[in-house]
């Protein structure tokens, strides 16, 4: 099955804008949070992830979720279809198959990511808590970028969208980070 590719459509340009400046510098640390088929997995193991001791964390469950894009697709076919494109950086990505909470509060608690991405659990509450749960692990500079901004859940429902869970992770922090962008994603940068 052929799946979209959602970065493509609409988050490369801010990954381009903001990340590009640090394409080729040793020991980055980048998290991810939602994976999907590994788009943005590759494209910043080819892009940006060049450079010597390098690495990428990618969380996910594959599991899918009740969004309705998500009804007539095969999670464990997304999962094979996520292995088979990042088997060649398998030596940068390690692959956490877990809710992102359980691998924020149990695996790894590393104070220095340089660049976090959440894009996981699309409602409310699941994006401010892994927020929450990520922003002490990012270093001071990091940027943590959030997709899906304006995206509306089909039943119109906000507390089963992004939007508000990141309007009140800004809120709560103000003053702890620079707004980058605030389009289809909101972007910052941790003072």
């Amino acid at each position: 099955m052929t799946y979209p590719n959602w970065f493509a459509q609409t988050a490369q340009g801010n990954f381009e804008q903001f990340l590009t400046p640090l394409a080729g510098q040793d020991n980055l640390k980048f998290l991810q949070l939602g994976v999907f088929t590994g788009d943005v997995s590759v494209w910043l193991c080819e892009n940006i992830l060049t450079a010597d001791h390098c690495w990428l964390i990618d969380v996910d469950t594959w599991e899918g979720s009740d969004e309705p894009d998500h009804e007539s697709m095969d999670f464990d076919d997304v999962f094979e279809v996520y292995k088979s494109k990042i088997k060649p950086y398998k030596h940068k990505v390690w692959s956490y198959e877990s809710t992102t909470t359980w691998f924020l509060q149990s695996v790894r608690k590393d104070p220095d990511y340089d660049f976090i991405y959440v894009d996981a659990d699309h409602t409310t509450v699941g994006v401010i808590l892994d927020a929450e749960l990520a922003w002490p692990q990012l270093k001071s500079g990091g940027i943590m970028a959030f997709d899906d901004y304006t995206w509306q859940h089909e039943s119109g429902d906000p507390r089963l969208a992004p939007q508000v869970g990141i309007d009140l992770f800004l809120h709560r922090h103000l003053g702890d980070y620079e707004l980058l962008a605030k389009n289809n994603q909101v972007w910052v940068r941790k003072h």
